[in-house]
């Protein structure tokens, strides 16, 4: 690839990961500002639009700094930069993927009726726990992945590389200077990723759609009952499509990670394009589940239009005359 499609390639990442997320996150505070209270869903929205922002950010960066220099991860110490970009990648995508489990359960307890008291009581604050949950999920995400500051070259660098002889170079890998378990470390980071968020995604998925499933065939003979529940049914095909975005995310990153670790090659575009992925369809299942979102898009759409309609109209009305 050329240097001008390689620029073509991030600059459409970039579109692609962004605009979305800025759409999402300028028309919420709007809405916020308007009825001056911050609902659950809109919390979680904010808090999903922000982190990926930022993760894509850091992410093309990262391949940025890596393309300029190509012998980055064999520098010591490690570049404040790299470091920084590391921490805001995992972080970012830690506290983004909790936040679509959050909502996963948010609209579970909502939708499901549940005839245990302890759920009962649990669906009247479900907002006010939920609401915790993110919040305290952006703390744990920040203090967790602060060890990445402290990533470095192994002590057994050699410092005498040959600088043209990059296609042979083999740098080693990263390790923490301060004292910790690192296998243990990198098995939470792992677990927390990974199999414990999807034990809440998947869980309340399949609960919901399994009761959607009996109440539209209870309801079938009630038409204005089943329409009734057309935005419960929207909003389930938009969670478990989340879930998918999300483990499909996952897989694209776990193989670009065991590739690496084999030794064999493979370009950084595989990893900025699967958050560039994660980031832009997120937004868009995240405006089509938001009645307000898709009412702002569909003006300036509509707006857009009409500009285009009416600076033709003017042209043909100039020319005549």
């Amino acid at each position: 690839m050329t240097l001008v499609g390689q620029v073509l390639f991030f600059v459409a990442l970039l579109i692609v990961g962004v605009s979305g997320n800025i759409f999402n996150l300028i028309f919420t505070i709007q809405q916020q500002v308007k009825t001056r209270s911050v609902q659950t869903v809109n919390l979680i929205l904010n808090v999903i639009s922000i982190n990926n922002i930022i993760l894509v950010l850091a992410t093309f960066v990262l391949v940025v700094s890596i393309f300029q220099d190509p012998l980055i991860w064999c520098i010591r110490p490690y570049p404040l930069s790299i470091r920084t970009e590391i921490y805001l990648m995992m972080s970012c995508s830690f506290i983004s993927f909790w936040a679509i489990a959050w909502l996963s359960l948010f609209y579970c307890i909502k939708v499901v009726n549940f005839s245990s008291e302890c759920f009962r009581a649990l669906k009247r604050n479900i907002s006010s726990v939920i609401n915790a949950a993110v919040l305290l999920s952006c703390v744990f995400s920040s203090l967790l992945f602060f060890p990445m500051f402290s990533l470095d070259a192994a002590d057994s660098m050699e410092q005498n590389y040959n600088v043209n002889d990059i296609g042979n170079l083999t740098c080693p890998l990263p390790s923490f200077t301060i004292q910790m378990n690192a296998n243990a470390y990198a098995a939470a980071i792992l677990c927390l990723l990974c199999p414990i968020p999807l034990t809440i995604m998947l869980p309340t998925s399949l609960r919901m759609v399994i009761h959607l499933c009996a109440h539209t065939l209870a309801l079938k003979k009630n038409q204005t009952q089943v329409q009734g529940s057309d935005s419960y049914l929207l909003v389930c095909k938009i969670t478990v499509s989340l879930v998918g975005v999300y483990m499909s995310t996952l897989c694209i990153v776990a193989l670009f990670i065991i590739i690496r670790l084999i030794g064999l090659s493979i370009t950084y575009h595989i990893l900025a394009s699967a958050f560039s992925f994660y980031s832009g369809m997120t937004s868009l299942l995240l405006t089509a589940s938001n009645r307000y979102l898709k009412e702002k898009l569909w003006s300036l759409f509509c707006f857009w239009k009409a500009e285009e309609q009416g600076s033709k109209s003017q042209t043909v009305v100039t020319g005549d005359v």
